[in-house]
C-alpha cells in the first residue's frame, strides 16, 4: 500500500470517528431536550396543584404554608440542579465559608454572565439543608416569562425591570416587596444581580460610562447599578442605630468565574453539548454594618468590589488561581482569622433526585386521576 493510500485510510477513519462523535452529542442532545421538557411538564403543574391545595393553609396558619412552600420549591429546584449535574457542568466553591450565614439574614451580590448563572446557582445552593427554601431572588422582569417564572412569582421572588422607563417605579415596588414578603416571611438570603443583565450586554455601556467618569475601564464584569441595593440597604439591613435581629446582617459577594472566560448557556445545559467543566463561584463575606448608607459612598464601596472582581477573574484566566484579598475580617490578605472553602466541587445526594422524580411521577397520576374523576362527576351531571 503507498504512502497516498494509507492518508486516504486515516483520513477516512478520522472524518468517520468525527461524525459519529457529532452524531452521539446530537442524538443525546435531542434526547435530553426531550427528557427535560418532559421533566417540566409533570413537575411545575404538580406544584401548582399542591400549593392550591394548600390555600386553606395560607389562611390559617401562613407561617406553616410558607413553611412548606419553602420545601416544595427545594424539592422542585432540584430538577433544575439535575439539568447541569447529569451533563458534568459542576461548580466550585472558593474563598471565605458562607456556611455559618445559613441561618443568618445575608445579602448576596452575583456578576451576571450568562442564562446559566441562575441555574448553578440553584445548584450550589440547593445542596445545602434549608437553604434554597429561605432565598428570595431578584432577577429580570424576562424570567418571569420563562417555565420557572410562575413558580418564582409564587415564591415571592421580585422581579425588576431596567431602563429609564420603568426603573424608578421598579425600585419602588420593590421596597414595598421587601416589606410585605421579604421580613414576614422570615426569608434569609436574598439574591441580587447589581449589574442588571448579562455581560455581553451590559459591558459597552459600562465602557461608556467608565470614559465619562474617569474610572478604569472593566473586561470581565460590568459596573454596577447601584439603585437596588440602595433600596435593600435602606429598607432591610440593619445597622448601629435600630435593633437589626431581623434585618440582613451580613453581604455574601460571590464573583462566577467561567472555564476560560467562555459561559456556558441555558441552552448547554439543556442539551449537553460542550464538554464537562468546573464553574467557579469565588465567596467573600462582610458584615453588612461596614457597608456605607450613603448613596456616593455605597456606590464607591460597590464600583470597588467590582474593581476587584475584574481583578479576581483576570487573574483566574490567566493563571487559573485566584488571588487573596483583604476583607474587613481580613486586612492583612491573610486568612487565618477566618475560614475558608478547600475548594472542592458542590456534590448532590442522587437518592433525593431519585426520590424527588418518584414523587413528582406519582403525584401527576394522582392528580391526572383527580382530574378525570371531576370530568366524569361533571359529565354525569351535565349529560
Amino acid at each position: 500500500m503507498d504512502h497516498a493510500s494509507e492518508e486516504l485510510i486515516t483520513f477516512r477513519t478520522s472524518l468517520c470517528g468525527k461524525l459519529c462523535t457529532i452524531l452521539y452529542v446530537g442524538l443525546r442532545a435531542v434526547f435530553r431536550f426531550i427528557i427535560w421538557t418532559l421533566n417540566n411538564l409533570y413537575c411545575i403543574p404538580v406544584h401548582f396543584c399542591w400549593l392550591f391545595l394548600l390555600q386553606p393553609l395560607k389562611w390559617i396558619a401562613k407561617d406553616k404554608y410558607w413553611f412548606i412552600e419553602g420545601i416544595m420549591f427545594r424539592w422542585l429546584l432540584s430538577m433544575v440542579c439535575l439539568w447541569s449535574y447529569s451533563t458534568g457542568y459542576h461548580v466550585v466553591e472558593v474563598g471565605d465559608d458562607f456556611l455559618d450565614l445559613i441561618e443568618e439574614r445575608t445579602l448576596v451580590l452575583f456578576n451576571h454572565q450568562s442564562t446559566a448563572d441562575v441555574p448553578l446557582i440553584m445548584a450550589a445552593f440547593n445542596s445545602r439543608e434549608g437553604l434554597s427554601n429561605n432565598i428570595m431572588w431578584i432577577m429580570d422582569h424576562v424570567f418571569k416569562l420563562t417555565n420557572f417564572g410562575l413558580v418564582s412569582l409564587a415564591h415571592g421572588d421580585f422581579f425588576i425591570h431596567g431602563g429609564p422607563k420603568y426603573r424608578d417605579a421598579s425600585l419602588l415596588e420593590l421596597g414595598s416587596h421587601l416589606a410585605k414578603f421579604y421580613m414576614p416571611r422570615k426569608r434569609k438570603w436574598l439574591v441580587l444581580f447589581p449589574e442588571g443583565g448579562f455581560l455581553k450586554n451590559k459591558i459597552q455601556a459600562s465602557h461608556r460610562y467608565a470614559d465619562k467618569n474617569n474610572l478604569p475601564k472593566l473586561n470581565n464584569v460590568a459596573y454596577p447599578r447601584i439603585g437596588a441595593l440602595k433600596v435593600i440597604m435602606d429598607a432591610a439591613a440593619a445597622d448601629h442605630h435600630s435593633d437589626g435581629s431581623d434585618k440582613i446582617k451580613y453581604l455574601l459577594d460571590v464573583t462566577i468565574a467561567y472555564p476560560g472566560g467562555r459561559p456556558i448557556d441555558l441552552q448547554t445545559i439543556f442539551g449537553g453539548w460542550r464538554p464537562s467543566c468546573d464553574t467557579v463561584f469565588y465567596y467573600r463575606k462582610f458584615n453588612i454594618e461596614e457597608v456605607p448608607r450613603e448613596r456616593d459612598a455605597l456606590e464607591s464601596w460597590l464600583f470597588q468590589r467590582y474593581q476587584e472582581k475584574e481583578d479576581i477573574l483576570q487573574e483566574y484566566y490567566n493563571t487559573g488561581r485566584f488571588p487573596v484579598l483583604p476583607t474587613p475580617h481580613n486586612p492583612e490578605h491573610q486568612h487565618e482569622s477566618i475560614r475558608t472553602l478547600p475548594g472542592s466541587r458542590v456534590v448532590h445526594d442522587p437518592i433525593d433526585f431519585i426520590l424527588r422524580h418518584c414523587f413528582y411521577i406519582a403525584s401527576t397520576w394522582l392528580w391526572l386521576q383527580i382530574f378525570y374523576w371531576i370530568y366524569l362527576s361533571l359529565s354525569r351531571l351535565l349529560w
